[in-house]
């Protein structure tokens, strides 16, 4: 089955914040990748990605990746209409 275009625009955004943050030492903290994603000159959504991730140590760029699907499944969810 081919991928949805959310899926398609998820896994590029998830590509362009790997190589925004390629030169970090993991565990890293979302201060720190952004401040390397800035450095690269990552574009917006990489940065408004990073920005979003929950502060804690990342062990892995795996484990950013996994965050960052996670939120962006969290936005793309369609809303339950509210009954009154």
């Amino acid at each position: 089955m081919p991928a949805s275009i959310p899926d398609v625009a998820r896994e590029a955004l998830i590509l362009r914040v790997e190589r925004a943050v390629d030169t970090v030492t993991f565990p890293a903290h979302p201060g720190t990748l952004i401040e390397c994603a800035e450095r690269a000159g990552a574009r917006a959504d990489v940065l408004a990605a990073l920005r979003e991730l929950p502060d804690e140590a990342f062990g892995s760029f795996s484990e950013v990746s996994a965050s960052i699907v996670a939120a962006h499944d969290r936005q793309a969810r369609p809303r339950p209409f509210a009954v009154r």
